[in-house]
């Protein structure tokens, strides 16, 4: 599930269990009761800013709110942000990638 996926659920959920409307969080956010529709509609990408405010409005850290409340067994995933910009950077990603690797080819080996 992505990010903006992530958001706009937890934020649709707050809403609701706040019992708020679109029209207050618009307020809140300082913007168009129709700009808050097309980002919870999932028509607009949400930037680094505006989750940082829906978490301010909700109450909570932004970790809390771009990070999934499902587990998924036995699927793991890593999201990078940014870009490798030197050797070492892409020489650590490398082992790190080598060390996953190996740890999934022996976790099959010994089941």
């Amino acid at each position: 599930m992505k990010t903006n996926d992530i958001v706009i659920s937890k934020v649709i959920k707050w809403l609701k269990a706040e019992d708020k409307s679109y029209q207050w969080l618009a307020e809140q956010l300082g913007v168009s009761k129709s700009l808050v529709g097309l980002m919870l509609k999932g028509e607009r990408t949400l930037k680094s800013d505006r989750i940082e405010h829906f978490a301010k409005i909700m109450g909570i850290t932004t970790k809390e709110l771009v990070h999934s409340d499902t587990i998924t067994e036995g699927q793991l995933t890593v999201n990078l942000l940014g870009e490798l910009s030197n050797r070492h950077s892409k020489r650590e990603l490398d082992y790190l990638l080598f060390a996953i690797n190996d740890y999934l080819g022996l976790k099959e080996h010994f089941q």
